[in-house]
């Protein structure tokens, strides 16, 4: 957004805010922020939904916010969104309806995915130093009150990302009923199971040189701790946790001058902290200071963006391939005929650039299932593309990649799989129009041998001819091309024929 007014809305466990902006030329005037404390997160880790006084109180908080709407008339350009309390809750969908019809607000759940990916992008646009981090390797934690998400990166590439239910109030609500004088012992064995799956999952922390820390708790560690810059050392950390890990929430209250909430969360927030440097060997945690309300706006107003996204995405994929050992050299020369077939044909499929990243990603992936058996490839291959995850790319973007890794095989399958059946039919459109296109492109490879080096592509009335340049005869790309051509016609309406050029002919 260049000009104009805008409002965010988080609906967090612990308190609702609302952040209304102008912006002039790109740049961001807070006009107001509120924040209301309330709870939902409370409910929904000890109940699993959140009770029915809550949805009203919540639902009066967001009637004010309604009205502020109305006030800077702001009508349809805001975004309100909901993270753990509501996401997480047995009930989510009646307290979002309640919302809507009560206040015409919309709201959205966001993913953990897409909350770590919108939170590190604001941190990286607000420390100077964080594109260095990430070049050197950066453990990047967001520590908020429902879970902890977590992201590993290195240059361009993401080792580890993981959300986990290790939140500070959901911490704080598993061991309620403990003494308060044995609370600590208890938050410390739970943490420790957080360090462990780490540890278990992630083989590349040898990598990280620095943390970073976001979410709710770092407005407790600067309300406490009230660090002078946007760092603080392991040393002051250890010190507070261990003049604190004893005390009762009221005697902690009193000691720091802080909020009872702030006091019940202090002892698993500084323990998080403490075992996270453990775990990577540093002494120091770096932080932002922006809130969650602010980076909300700076995203959704596309005043902040991750630089060349697409292309780490790609990388990702490729890494991730890799750890399934796929055959590196037939999936990029699948990846690399896809592209080619893609870009030519555009008169003909009127796709978008978004869908050529989905076909490149497919090809990438599409034989990734062999790692854990042959019969059914493409089946395992499905639910490996399916379990990848990347902060900046939504669920619905993995499972149409997903989609056509797993048909990319087989065309009878398609009209009786609940999981092509059930999709809409813009989505049914997509899936075989790339399927049609992977096809063609695998088979010039069949043989994994890359004897087809480069193709031409001709349209002419009698359809579409490609020119195989290949070396040697491939014997065995020509009849499977052959086999999988039909798909081609049948979904493009046009043929597709092949022609080979022998380069040493």
């Amino acid at each position: 957004m260049k000009n104009g007014i805008f409002a965010t809305i988080n609906v967090g466990a612990s308190a609702l805010r609302m952040q209304i902006s102008e912006f002039i030329d790109h740049k961001e005037r807070t006009l107001e922020y509120l924040i209301k404390p309330l709870k939902l997160g409370r409910d929904t880790f000890s109940k699993g939904y959140i009770t029915l006084e809550n949805v009203h109180n919540a639902t009066e908080i967001l009637g004010n916010f309604s009205d502020k709407f109305k006030e800077y008339n702001i009508k349809n350009n805001y975004k309100a969104i909901c993270t753990s309390s509501v996401r997480d809750a047995e009930n989510k969908y009646f307290f979002i309806d309640h919302v809507r019809i009560k206040t015409g607000i919309n709201l959205e759940i966001i993913d953990e995915t897409d909350e770590l990916f919108i939170k590190s992008l604001g941190v990286k646009n607000d420390i100077k130093d964080f594109q260095k981090m990430e070049e050197k390797g950066l453990l990047f934690v967001n520590l908020a009150s429902g879970n902890i998400g977590i992201n590993l990166i290195k240059k361009d590439l993401r080792l580890f990302s993981a959300a986990l239910p290790f939140g500070s109030l959901r911490v704080c609500e598993f061991f309620k009923g403990v003494n308060e004088d044995l609370k600590y012992r208890a938050y410390e064995q739970y943490i420790h199971k957080m360090r462990h799956h780490i540890e278990t999952t992630c083989r590349r922390l040898d990598s990280v040189k620095y943390l970073v820390g976001s979410g709710s708790s770092i407005n407790l560690i600067i309300e406490v701790m009230k660090p002078s810059n946007f760092s603080i050392d392991k040393r002051s950390i250890k010190k507070l946790y261990d003049k604190t890990k004893r005390l009762s929430t009221s005697e902690i209250t009193g000691q720091l001058n802080i909020n009872s909430y702030y006091a019940e969360i202090l002892k698993p927030t500084l323990y998080v902290y403490l075992s996270l440097m453990d775990l990577v060997k540093t002494d120091v945690l770096y932080f932002s200071k922006q809130s969650f309300p602010t980076q909300l706006t700076l995203y959704y107003t596309k005043n902040i963006k991750e630089k060349k996204l697409n292309r780490k995405f790609i990388t990702n994929i490729k890494n991730y391939a890799l750890r399934y050992e796929t055959d590196e050299k037939h999936a990029n020369q699948v990846a690399k005929f896809s592209k080619k077939i893609f870009n030519k044909l555009k008169s003909l499929h009127s796709l978008k650039s978004k869908d050529l990243l989905i076909l490149e990603a497919a090809a990438l992936l599409h034989d990734v299932g062999y790692f854990i058996g042959i019969n059914n490839h493409q089946e395992h291959s499905y639910y490996i593309a399916r379990a990848f995850s990347m902060p900046g790319f939504d669920t619905e973007t993995i499972d149409i990649i997903s989609t056509i890794v797993l048909f990319h095989r087989d065309k009878h399958h398609l009209t009786f799989d609940s999981r092509f059946t059930s999709l809409p039919i813009e989505k049914k459109l997509l899936i075989r129009k790339l399927i049609a296109l992977l096809k063609i492109a695998d088979a010039l490879d069949a043989s994994h041998m890359q004897i087809v080096r480069d193709i031409e592509i001709n349209t002419n009335s009698d359809g579409i001819t490609l020119t195989a340049k290949a070396h040697k005869i491939p014997f065995f790309e020509e009849i499977t091309f052959y086999r999988k051509n039909r798909d081609f016609l049948e979904i493009y309406g046009i043929p597709i024929n092949l022609k080979l050029d022998l380069l040493n002919a």
